[in-house]
Order: structure tokens, then C-alpha cells, then sequence
């Protein structure tokens, strides 16, 4: 109802505007910012400033009333405090002034600390790596860092910040006693972000970039960017190409590059062997694939699709370097570099299919074997991680994803408006989808960017478990428990690894859901988990769960890594408090030991071959990214973090880890050819600078000999017994090797010795339709013994 007032001048009436009074929705600090409140006490957006202690709700007469059912916590701390309240407050605040007056003394009485002190050392020049700094075998600026370059000093004015005390009174939380210089810093960040992508390729919070420049001044920056403005490239020094294999413009090309059948058929063999357990491909249907090529190929009759080549170039470079070194004696045969980018060339002619005019025929079309090429695409994502190519494998993901949409594979197979589906379709549809998907978490979560696949965005029901006969099927098994554990990566980029900084409550709260899951684990699946208790697993099948088991807690662990590197080097987030910092230094500390104790064990499993207890087992070519990468993240981290934490109680068992990580991989760097080391050795010169020059740990530190030296003639005393040359794992006595790339003459078994894995039917083109359907899908070729129906 309107207000009228009387005006003694005139007499009138005058009608009083009255002001709209809406209610007060949010907390007094939300309302100085015109943010909306969550109507919590404390608001999460004040907890988020830092702020919580300023949340509160007060009744003011402004032009707003207040609200009309704030929350009960404020009200309480809005009413009047009566007698015995402020006495309960007055004789809390006279202990804590007490406390801290005693800390205070404490610390006066303390010497002052040398790490507050300006450095007088002189300048020592650094010298920028070149493209050439990840060969070792010319590298002797490497090999004088490996021998000693304890004489750097640092000549950066150390910053005196302010050192804090644990109340516990062990460990100490200090500042970097010796920054890194920034020309140090540039030249170790630069071999560091080779291993992720190339510069100006934007890396996000966690990675071991952020750990690197956490021993800086910060007055440098982290990351430079992607200058796109300039129309001209200067200082272009020439390409090096991936491979030498010319451009390739049709499929009759790509054919030719197809190595003689005693080479596919060894590098295919080792390939199921020891890599397919982390793709699972059904390998008898893989094969009745390749003897219909090998037969059109002889008898002309029809084209070979384009994406089957993905597949198969995939493959063939996917397959182990001892298969190449088993077989290079007895015939022609590429490197897998070549038939990489052979994959690489068949799909941009399958790309090209699509700027074609359609084809007027419903029989013929662009998109037939698509499912075909999105199954390599994991594969060729790996092959780019194993050689430091993360960022490609993230964007070749991507490219995957989208043509898998494409043609309908975010929908379940038994979607009921699909028109009828074989079995073989239905299998390779869902394992295509989960190797996508893997591959968007795995690569998305490193590189910290965002990922494609949302739970929203799919629907493609899980492997079943068990077989239609009731047996149990581990290869569907292990697929399920990963397929959960990227779900949680998953979560955790979209709640902690976003554009906004979540606050050290949200990293431990994740942190805390990974625990959980990891102790919801089956019994089989267990880190540590004790084979002698499995007896009713073949030989085969632990080989497979401790494959399985190797890659699950892995990223397990680099999952929960990540969260920590987050808050205890994170720049433009919130402040943490002391005891949060300590608290993920802690953790951090525990978990890099466990990930190098861990990685370093796997890598000594492929030195003991003959042993069948599979607490451990070698992944071959995937412990060249999981494995090298994590060991590097894992070593980086407890480096950065152990200088700021004095942890006196933890320096042996650091300095022994550390001496173990460093030994591996210099072992890789011999071990490996061509651009599976460029991972190691890079690793190699950023651990010795940093941990030379930023690490206070006493001790005897393991001295490597230099990597352009002999290793056979080193002796060396390290953490791991070299006993087998890798080059041993696929023993052959005798090749056949067919003159012809297709020849399909009569051959006799007395007159054959074939590689350890292959099988002579795959050699003359066997019929495939002797086979009933049922009978060659999901087959698993692990070592010697195949598993069938997993």
C-alpha cells in the first residue's frame, strides 16, 4: 500500500516513492562482491579467498533488510555474547598470544639460518641445449654432467622469505636453500618440456614443469608462449624428419610398403605376444583378416580398405625392437619408425576418402572401416608417448574420437535402433571405445588440458565379466577396472585441474577417493599382491593380471602424485596454510618413493625372465611412457619437494631411491636405439643439474659412468644385476624367408623353423572358412601359451 505525506507549504499530498526491499541472499562478503552465496557458514566462496573467518551475516539497517532464514551458525555468532562467552574468548586468545610469544623466543635464540644469506658466487654460463641434446652417443655435454657439475653456484639473490616451523617438530618447512638460476632453469625446463610437447604448447598445474620452476626465484616465467603474430619463422634450423618414408597417394603405394610374410608374421607374433594385453584385439579374427589380404593381394580380386592398413602399419610398429633385431638377419624389413608413418599415410588417405564426391551406392562408403582405424589409434598414441611426443598422442586421441563419433560408437551396440550387428562387430566397436577413451584420460590428465569424453556425452555398456559359459574372462576383467579408474582421472580434471584453483580441501578430498578405490580392489588386483595364493590361474593368466596390475596402479599413483605437485607448486592459487603444506609434502614424499620403488622392480623383472612368480612383469614397449614417465615425474617431484622439506629421517632412503631411478635410466639409454631414449637421457641431465645444485641430502650418491663410454666396459655396482640382453627375449634357430613378398608355394613343416610365436598356417593363406565365428574372437596370446575366451 502506498504512503502519502501532507505538505504544509501548499497543503497537498504528496505520494512517498517507496524503495523495493528485496531479501538479503547472500553473506556480507558475497554482497560487497555481488556474488551468489551458497547460504552455507562458511560460504565456500569465502573459503575459496581465504577469507572464512570474514563470513558472517549481519542484521544492519541498509537498504536491504536482512535475510529472512539466514543460517543458524550465523545467527549464533550474530547474537550478543554473553558474560561467560567472553571470558571462554578472552582466556583463548591470551593462550595462543602465549604460544606464539614462546615460538617467537624459540626462534630468536636460534643462529641464523645460512640459506637467508646473499650469494656471492660468480655466474657460471649455461649453455642451451641443441636439437641434437638427446643423443647420447655425440652428447659430451651430457657426459661431463653425468661425471660432475657440482661446480655450478648459483647466482641469483636468494629470496629471504620467512621459514615456518612444524609444531611436530620434525620435518622442517624451509625455502629452497639454492634456487635454481634462471639460465639454469631454462635450459632443464627446456629438455623437460620435450618429454611433454614442444614449446609453447600450453602444459597445465601439477606437471613436472611446475615442480622444476618450484625451485626458482619465480621471478621467471613458467611457460612461454606460441607467438603467432609473425608472419615469418627466423632461426629455422632444418627438419628432421619422423621417418624417410616417402608420401604415399594411394593404396596400391601403401601396399608396397608392405615387408615380405616372414616379416609380418614374426613382428605380428610378437606383437601378441607381449603388447596386445594392454589392447586386447582378438587375435585369431586379427589373423583370418590378414590371410584374406595376403589371398586378395594374390589373386587381385578386390581392393584392400584403407583403414585395415592403419590397423595393421600399427601393429607391425607397435611390435617389440628384439622381434626387428630377430628377423633383420633373415629378411628385408624397415624400422618402426617407417611403419609408423605407413599408419600415419594410410589415414590421411582415409581422410582424403571423405573430401571425395560420395559414392552413389549404399554398398560403398567413406566411413566402411572406420572402426578399424579408431582400434590403431591407441596404438599409434603410445608409440608417440614411448618418444615424447605426449602432446601429439593427445591430439591424434582427439582426431580418433571425433571420427568414432562419427559413426556412431559413443552408442552401445545392443542400441536397439541399430540394425543388426555380428558378434565380431559388437567386440571390436566396444574395445575400440575404451581404447579411446583410455587414451583421452591418460593424456588429457599429464598434460593437464581438457579431455573430450564427459559421461554425458556416451553411452557404451562395460565388457561382461564372465564368458557365456560361465568362466571367467580377465581380459574383460582388467578392461573394467581401468575403464573405473580413468573415470576417477576423469572426475579429477574436471573438479581439481580446471581454470579455476580448487582449494587444498578438494586435492584431499580426491586424494581420499583415490584411496578408497584402490582399496576396493579385488584381491588379484592388489598392489603387492602375492601370486602363490592364485592357484587356480595358468601360468598365462598371471602373466596377464600382473600386466594388468602394473598399468592400474601406475596411473594409480602418478593420479594421486598429480594432486599434491598441484598444491605444493602451485602459482595464483589461493595460499595454503602451513600444516596443508606440510601435510602434501608428506604425502608427496611417501608417494614418489612408492612409484620409483615400484617402476624400478618392473624394469628389473625384464632382467630376470625366468621368473614365474609375475609379482612383477615387464610391459615391454609401454613401460617406455608409463614407466620412464613416471619415474621421471616421480624423481623430479621428491627432488623440488625434499628441498623445502627437511626431512632429516627420509635422507638415506631418498638418496637410495634416487640412486635407483638414475641407474635405470641409464641403463634405458644404452639399452634403447633411435627416439626411445631421448626420454631417458633427458631425464638423466635435469635430475643430475637439479639435484647437484637444489638437493642438501648427505650421503654417497651413485657416480654413472658416461654415457659415449662402453657400458660392457664399466663396472658398475648399481641397485639392478644386468643379466640378459633384451636382444635374448625371442631366441630363433633358423628363418624362412620367402623371396616374394606374396608368394603362397608349397611349403613342408620338416623344412620350416619359425620364430618362437609364429604359426605356419598364417604363412600359406589358409582358408578362412574352415573357422566357425564362435571360435575366433577374443583369443590373448601371452608368452607361449594363449588364452582363449578371457
Amino acid at each position: 500500500m502506498d504512503s502519502f505525506s501532507s505538505d504544509s507549504a501548499g497543503g497537498k499530498i504528496v505520494k512517498e516513492k517507496k524503495t523495493r526491499r528485496r531479501l538479503r541472499l547472500s553473506c556480507v562478503e558475497c554482497t560487497k562482491r555481488r556474488q551468489k552465496c551458497d547460504r552455507k557458514h562458511p560460504c565456500s566462496l569465502c573459503i575459496t579467498r581465504g577469507v572464512a573467518h570474514l563470513c558472517r551475516w549481519e542484521s544492519v539497517p541498509v537498504a536491504r533488510p536482512p535475510p529472512a532464514r539466514p543460517p543458524i551458525s550465523a545467527l549464533r555468532e550474530a547474537s550478543l555474547p554473553t558474560n561467560h562467552d567472553q571470558e571462554e574468548l578472552i582466556s583463548e586468545l591470551k593462550q595462543r598470544i602465549a604460544t606464539l610469544e614462546h615460538e617467537l623466543s624459540k626462534a630468536r635464540e636460534q643462529p641464523a639460518s645460512p640459506y637467508h644469506t646473499h650469494s656471492s658466487g660468480s655466474r657460471t654460463q649455461s649453455t642451451s641445449p641443441s636439437c641434437n641434446a638427446t643423443d647420447v652417443s655425440t652428447n659430451s655435454g651430457l657426459s661431463d654432467h653425468l661425471s660432475d657439475i657440482s661446480h655450478r653456484q648459483s647466482s641469483v639473490e636468494i629470496l629471504h622469505e620467512q621459514s615456518f616451523r612444524s609444531t611436530r617438530g620434525s620435518p622442517d618447512l624451509l625455502p629452497v636453500a639454492s634456487p635454481l638460476n634462471d639460465e639454469t632453469y631454462e635450459s632443464i625446463s627446456y629438455l623437460a618440456h620435450l618429454s611433454l610437447a614442444h614449446h609453447g604448447e600450453f602444459i597445465g598445474r601439477g606437471s613436472v614443469i611446475c615442480a622444476l620452476h618450484s625451485m626458482t626465484t619465480r621471478r621467471v616465467p613458467r611457460f612461454l608462449y606460441a607467438k603467432s603474430t609473425d608472419p615469418l619463422s627466423d632461426f629455422r634450423e632444418p627438419v628432421r624428419r619422423f621417418s624417410d618414408i616417402s608420401f604415399a597417394g594411394s593404396v596400391e603405394e601403401l601396399v608396397a610398403l608392405l615387408p615380405s610374410m616372414m616379416v609380418v608374421e614374426t613382428l605380428t607374433s610378437a606383437f601378441f605376444a607381449e603388447v596386445n594385453w594392454r589392447y586386447a584385439i582378438p587375435e585369431d579374427w586379427f589373423r583370418d583378416a590378414r590371410s584374406q589380404m595376403w589371398l586378395s593381394l594374390q589373386h587381385r580380386r578386390s581392393q584392400i580398405n584403407t583403414n585395415w592398413l592403419v590397423l595393421l602399419f600399427a601393429v607391425l610398429a607397435s611390435a617389440p625392437q628384439a622381434a626387428y633385431d630377430e628377423v633383420e638377419p633373415y629378411a628385408p624389413v624397415r624400422t618402426n619408425d617407417d611403419y609408423f608413418m605407413c599408419s600415419i599415410l594410410a589415414r590421411r588417405l582415409v581422410e582424403d576418402e571423405f573430401l571425395n564426391v560420395p559414392n552413389s551406392s549404399v554398398m560403398v562408403s567413406a566411413a566402411d572401416g572406420t572402426v578399424l582405424g579408431c582400434l590403431a589409434i591407441p596404438m599409434l598414441c603410445n608409440y608417440l608417448a614411448e618418444r615424447g611426443r605426449i602432446s601429439e598422442a593427445w591430439k591424434l586421441a582427439g582426431q580418433g574420437i571425433r571420427s568414432a563419433e562419427a559413426v556412431g560408437m559413443h552408442r552401445d551396440p545392443e542400441w536397439r535402433l541399430w540394425q543388426m550387428m555380428s558378434s565380431d562387430e559388437k567386440l571390436l566397436r566396444r574395445r575400440a571405445w575404451w581404447g579411446l577413451f583410455i587414451a583421452d584420460k591418460v593424456y588429457s590428465y599429464i598434460l593437464g588440458r581438457p579431455q573430450i569424453l564427459r559421461p554425458e556425452t556416451f553411452e557404451v555398456d562395460s565388457s561382461p565379466s564372465p564368458n557365456p559359459n560361465g568362466t571367467r574372462n580377465i581380459v574383460n576383467i582388467g578392461l573394467n577396472v581401468i575403464v573405473s579408474l580413468m573415470e576417477l582421472l576423469s572426475n579429477a580434471i574436471e573438479k581439481c585441474f580446471n581454470d579455476v584453483s580448487p582449494s587444498c580441501s578438494a586435492f584431499f578430498q580426491m586424494d581420499r577417493t583415490f584411496e578408497e578405490w584402490e582399496e576396493r580392489l579385488p584381491t588379484e588386483y592388489q598392489r603387492g599382491s602375492d601370486s602363490r595364493l592364485l592357484q587356480d590361474y595358468s601360468p598365462a593368466e598371471l602373466k596377464l593380471l600382473a600386466l594388468q596390475r602394473y598399468f592400474i596402479h601406475t596411473w594409480h599413483m602418478i593420479g594421486r602424485l598429480k594432486f599434491h605437485l598441484a598444491i605444493t607448486t602451485g602459482l595464483g592459487s589461493v595460499p595454503h596454510s602451513p600444516n596443508d603444506l606440510r601435510r602434501s609434502m608428506e604425502t608427496c614424499v611417501t608417494i614418489t618413493l612408492q612409484i620409483i620403488r615400484f617402476q624400478t622392480a618392473t624394469y628389473q623383472a625384464s632382467l630376470r625372465p625366468s621368473d614365474d612368480s609375475y609379482a612383477f612383469a615387464y610391459p615391454v614397449n609401454c613401460w617406455l611412457f608409463e614407466g620412464c614417465f613416471s619415474l621421471f615425474e616421480a624423481s623430479v617431484a621428491l627432488i623440488t619437494t625434499m628441498s623445502r622439506l627437511r626431512w632429516h629421517e627420509m635422507e638415506a632412503e631418498t638418496n637410495s631411491a634416487l640412486d635407483s631411478a638414475m641407474f635405470v635410466f641409464d641403463k634405458v639409454a644404452h639399452r634403447e636405439k633411435g627416439k626411445t631414449k631421448d626420454g631417458a637421457t633427458r631425464a638423466i641431465e635435469v635430475l643430475t643439474t637439479i639435484r647437484d645444485q637444489g638437493w642438501l641430502g648427505k650421503g654417497e650418491r651413485l657416480r654413472l659412468p658416461r654415457i659415449k663410454d662402453d657400458p660392457e666396459s664399466q663396472e658398475i655396482q648399481g641397485v639392478l644385476d644386468v643379466e640378459k640382453d633384451s636382444r635374448n627375449d625371442f631366441p630363433i634357430s633358423g628363418v624362412f624367408a620367402s623371396s616374394s613378398h606374396y608368394s603362397m608355394g608349397p611349403m613342408h613343416p620338416s623344412d620350416i623353423h619359425l620364430p618362437k610365436f609364429s604359426q605356419l598356417e598364417d604363412f600359406v593363406g589358409y582358408g578362412i572358412g574352415a573357422r566357425a565365428a564362435a571360435d575366433h574372437m577374443d583369443i590373448v596370446h601371452v608368452g607361449n601359451e594363449r588364452i582363449h575366451h578371457l
